[in-house]
């Protein structure tokens, strides 16, 4: 099975055999702002201090591994859709691919 991951918005929905895995929970950002990244989660992943932040990323690397198909959703974009709205401030769309670098990599 061919893993997919993508990031969406708060007002998508997901698709049918997709996990739903929202920003929010990963403690990289302050509070619900996925848009603000904390200070310990700067930089490159190496160099991030943050350890509930670095386990759920190596949580979606490992679903990603798995084969799985897993929609990352951030609070700060209505939809990621062709005319959604859309936040260019957003860390979601570098966290995908921060997840995919990290599981192709090794």
């Amino acid at each position: 099975m061919e893993p997919k991951i993508n990031h969406i918005g708060i007002k998508q929905e997901r698709a049918d055999g997709f996990r739903y895995k929202r920003l929010r929970h990963s403690g990289i950002f302050r509070g619900d702002d996925t848009r603000s990244k904390l200070i310990d989660c700067q930089g490159s992943f190496e160099q991030w201090t943050n350890a509930p932040a670095r386990a759920w990323i190596n949580a979606r690397v490992k679903e990603y591994r798995d084969g799985r198909h897993v929609h990352i959703v951030c609070d700060c974009c209505e939809s990621r859709d062709a005319g959604g709205v859309m936040n260019d401030k957003c860390h979601g769309q570098e966290i995908v691919e921060l997840i995919i670098q990290l599981a192709t990599s090794e």
